[in-house]
């Protein structure tokens, strides 16, 4: 019997590992696209995106299908008027259709061991509604809003994994749970 060769025993162990790590980042670690029909009026909607029609209550979010490129999207009240019919254009990997126009707040905390936090807090700035708020934070009320890392349905993570082109996650908060957010861990 012929003797197995220690370089390939290394490149057999090399490539289960591989495999491995593969798997793990796949279904542990990786960050999936995750896009949320959001409902924060009071009244329920009839949403057709493509040719699928979802009835959201008022309140409700709700994960739907999309991929990037664009979208058709129709909303109608509960008595079947038309409310809206808007075409957006789906470009990054998570985001959310505002459904009702409503506030969102948009806020980012830095991470990094060469981040000046001070630095970002003091020289970002918002006053909304009479009130200053200090960090990275965009208020938006578009109808379709992707300028984000973490959705509603997500919390900012107590450790963030490490990244060389970012310095900030951000998460997208309803006005109210942002307020409330910004007064437990900045007041």
């Amino acid at each position: 019997m012929k003797k197995v060769s220690p370089n390939l025993i290394g490149f057999i162990i090399a490539a289960i590992m591989l495999v491995a790590s593969v798997y793990i980042y796949q279904h542990f670690l990786a960050k999936k696209s995750e896009y949320l029909l959001d409902n924060n009026s009071d009244e329920s909607y009839k949403i057709q995106v493509g040719q699928t029609v979802y009835t959201l209550a008022a309140h409700q979010t709700l994960p739907i299908p999309l991929g990037k490129g664009i979208h058709h999207i129709i909303v109608k009240n509960e008595k079947d008027s038309l409310i809206s019919q808007q075409k957006i254009e789906v470009k990054k990997l998570r985001g959310l259709v505002n459904i009702g126009h409503q506030t969102y707040f948009i806020f980012g905390l830095p991470y990094g061991v060469k981040v000046n936090v001070d630095s970002i807090f003091e020289h970002n700035k918002t006053t909304y509604q009479g009130k200053k708020y200090f960090g990275p934070l965009k208020i938006d009320s578009s109808f379709y809003i992707e300028d984000f890392y973490y959705n509603l349905n997500e919390n900012f993570p107590s450790l963030t994994k490490s990244s060389l082109n970012d310095t900030l996650r951000t998460k997208i908060f309803r006005e109210g749970d942002f307020k409330q957010f910004y007064f437990e861990h900045f007041e």
